[in-house]
């Protein structure tokens, strides 16, 4: 009888190893790396919803066009390339505005982003290539995304953008697709395993952001916006600033005069001095 119970331990004991034990040594720490990869597609969506903010699809209304002053304009492709940079990239490696660097997904990309997938045991990258003809070198050969403006959601939200689109007809205007949504998608790759071979994962990051329609990009922008809607700018034209110094040459009119009494004036010194600097200059986005 003892001996019948010790084979039926030793039984129990490989049953146990084989369906139970074993796949918990696998599935953890591919676990482990699924969640790593999900961290990193939430925060590449969240950075890319506001990054969108900054970097406008088309050219912001009424920006200024001076010579030294610059459009913040990135398309939707050049702003998924940065991801990989920032998000997927190993630890310690400098992030800069312009890289230099040929990227790569052999090489650049992170240690928690591979695994043993093979059966040879040997790490391979856990983000599946999306497209046969895609290379190793191209930011987008391993992520895809989507970026979309729209309006604001709900009711009351769309009355105050047709309130605010009243004001065009004075030539004041502000972006209306205010309402950014971005998605960051990865598919993963199965393992050389049954029943993991099989899985077809994907791991998705969405965000959405709210912002304001509001971008001043320097003082000469912000004289040039608020001016329509001072109502007395509409005077200032040659025949009332004619007549007004015609007036000021009266002793008690000299205040009527158009260098004392400037019709549709803004002086855009009342704003914060973080509102004043030119963008694109050095120390102001530049």
């Amino acid at each position: 009888m003892a001996k019948k119970q010790q084979g039926q331990a030793l039984v129990e004991s490989v049953v146990g190893l084989s369906f139970v034990i074993v796949p918990l040594l696998i599935i953890f720490p591919l676990l482990a790396k699924v969640s790593s990869a999900q961290h990193r597609a939430d925060q590449a969506a969240h950075y890319n919803a506001w990054e969108r903010t900054v970097w406008k699809e088309s050219r912001p209304d009424r920006m200024p066009s001076r010579s030294g002053l610059y459009v913040a304009i990135r398309s939707d492709e050049e702003q998924m390339q940065y991801l990989p940079w920032r998000f997927y990239q190993q630890d310690g490696r400098k992030i800069a505005t312009r890289q230099k660097d040929q990227w790569s997904w052999d090489n650049n990309v992170h240690p928690l982003l591979k695994y043993p997938l093979k059966r040879d045991g040997t790490n391979s990258l856990l983000l599946k290539n999306l497209q046969e003809s895609a290379k190793d070198e191209q930011e987008l050969a391993r992520i895809s995304g989507s970026q979309q403006g729209s309006g604001t959601p709900g009711t009351y939200g769309a009355s105050v953008e047709r309130a605010v689109g009243m004001l065009s007809f004075t030539g004041f205007k502000l972006p209306r697709d205010q309402f950014y949504r971005t998605q960051v998608k990865t598919d993963l790759e199965n393992l050389e395993m049954s029943p993991f071979d099989q899985l077809n994962l994907s791991i998705e990051g969405q965000s959405a952001l709210l912002a304001s329609g509001w971008n001043a990009a320097g003082p000469y922008h912000v004289k040039n916006r608020v001016r329509r809607l001072v109502l007395t700018n509409y005077m200032d034209v040659g025949v009332i600033r004619t007549a007004q110094n015609l007036i000021g040459i009266i002793p008690f009119g000299k205040e009527i005069k158009s260098n004392s009494l400037k019709l549709g004036f803004v002086e855009p010194d009342v704003l914060p001095a973080n509102r004043l600097c030119t963008y694109g200059t050095k120390n102001c986005g530049g």
